[in-house]
């Protein structure tokens, strides 16, 4: 329930702390399905109609509450959260809340349960003025959504009666120098594939280097085959998919501000790939579709080094563009690799990949969303054409023909990978009034 006498600011400390609580750490299995009822819970406690629904990995939360009209706002959210690590090293216990300097600290808290707070938040304090809601809201939130979503297509089609809306505001994204959410009119898509090489049965000592093969070797190998130092992806149709952004596309992205100075610094870099800067590193960041090394490992068993690895092994990110699908390009890396003679190296693709999402520009209901930005911030947000992340937006934009933008509280500073993550307080409130205002706006 909630107390009419709240306060927004105090809703939304009393739901983000509620959800850092939760040690909901992607693959955790446990976790995460003792995290799901506690999050069904405070919607219901909301007046909301709540499913559960158990999947082969987290459970998917889906809950509604109709509004005075027939308008519809769908939340996308995920509650997994990075790996911990070691807890000494944080500034307080990263699965309990704490405030320090106008800082909000704990595991989650930018990526993406402040997020889902927020919305949560800007819900219970509308509620809480006037009894009702003016638009339908429906939440959709995962629990693997940091591990690509690979249960979330099925739900989506076995209860698509349950999704309609007519916008759906997905997760992820940066605030800009003003500390204004980037809107992201599209997401890429995303591909992990492990390639793997096999080598003796067991380790073996280095000294027979020079008659055992080495299948790390063979990976490194294989690899240099699939990108050169140009960064240019090389497997043969790679980019034969790609569509050219259009006029709009191309203005909005020469115009982009991006944060580069602070980039730099909180990730400590001197500079960015090929020292690109100003028009030309938002154009790659928004067009380019590539691929990532993303972890590289041998299998030596409990073999001191050198040694020659019984096994290795590389995974890789493809990060893809309209018009790139997964299935098309991991088609193409097994002919490419196979052409060039890595008939042995075994290819895997990873549960988990999805095409690009994108919105047509001039959508109204982005235009609504870019106006609320505008009324609670006081300034106008850019407008990004393509995210340099990955969302499976694809769901709603290509699936249900409904328009869905990316949204998030991010900075880059903000440690989501490492210790200490964390969000400025300030910038957590902004957000929930846009939420606010959006809801009210759109009714």
């Amino acid at each position: 329930m909630v107390a009419p006498l709240s306060t927004l600011d105090e809703l939304i400390l009393h739901y983000v702390r509620a959800l850092v609580a939760l040690p909901s750490v992607t693959g955790d299995d446990p976790a995460l399905e003792q995290a799901a009822p506690t999050i069904a819970d405070i919607l219901r406690g909301l007046g909301f109609q709540v499913n559960v629904h158990p999947t082969e990995g987290a459970p998917i939360i889906l809950a509604h509450r109709p509004g005075k009209s027939a308008q519809r706002l769908l939340f996308f959210n995920h509650y997994d959260v990075m790996p911990a690590g070691v807890w000494r090293d944080w500034f307080h216990e990263p699965f309990t809340l704490a405030e320090r300097e106008g800082l909000l600290y704990g595991r989650g808290v930018a990526n993406d349960k402040g997020n889902l707070a927020a919305r949560i938040a800007a819900v219970a304090q509308i509620l809480a003025e006037t009894g009702d809601l003016p638009v339908g809201v429906t939440f959709l939130i995962e629990g693997d959504g940091l591990s690509g979503s690979p249960s979330l297509a099925n739900l989506v089609a076995d209860q698509a009666n349950h999704l309609t809306a007519d916008l759906v505001v997905g997760y992820g994204g940066m605030l800009d120098q003003a500390r204004l959410p980037y809107l992201y009119a599209g997401v890429r898509g995303r591909l992990l594939v492990r390639l793997r090489a096999e080598g003796a049965k067991i380790p073996i000592g280095a000294d027979m280097a020079t008659s055992v093969p080495n299948p790390a070797w063979r990976i490194l190998w294989a690899a240099n085959r699939i990108k050169n130092d140009s960064e240019e992806v090389t497997i043969d149709g790679f980019y034969d998919a790609v569509v050219p952004p259009n006029r709009e596309a191309n203005k909005l992205t020469r115009g982009l501000q991006l944060d580069e100075a602070t980039r730099l610094k909180a990730w400590g870099m001197p500079q960015f790939l090929f020292g690109m800067t100003g028009a030309g590193l938002a154009r790659a960041e928004t067009f380019n579709p590539t691929c990532n090394i993303a972890e590289l490992t041998v299998d030596t068993g409990h073999s001191p080094p050198p040694t020659i690895p019984a096994s290795a092994e590389v995974l890789l990110d493809f990060s893809l563009v309209p018009e790139q699908r997964p299935t098309e390009v991991a088609r193409l890396l097994r002919e490419h690799l196979n052409s060039a003679d890595f008939h042995d190296v075994h290819l895997e693709i990873i549960k988990g990949a999805y095409p690009p999402a994108m919105n047509a520009l001039s959508t109204p209901l982005l235009n609504s969303l870019a106006t609320a930005i505008e009324q609670v911030y006081g300034s106008t947000p850019q407008i990004v054409p393509l995210a340099p992340f990955s969302v499976p937006l694809h769901l709603f934009t290509a699936g249900m023909n409904v328009p869905a933008v990316a949204l998030g509280i991010q900075r880059p500073d903000s440690n989501i990978r490492v210790i200490n993550e964390h969000i400025q307080l300030a910038d957590l409130k902004a957000m929930a009034s846009l939420i606010q205002q959006l809801i009210i706006g759109l009714g």
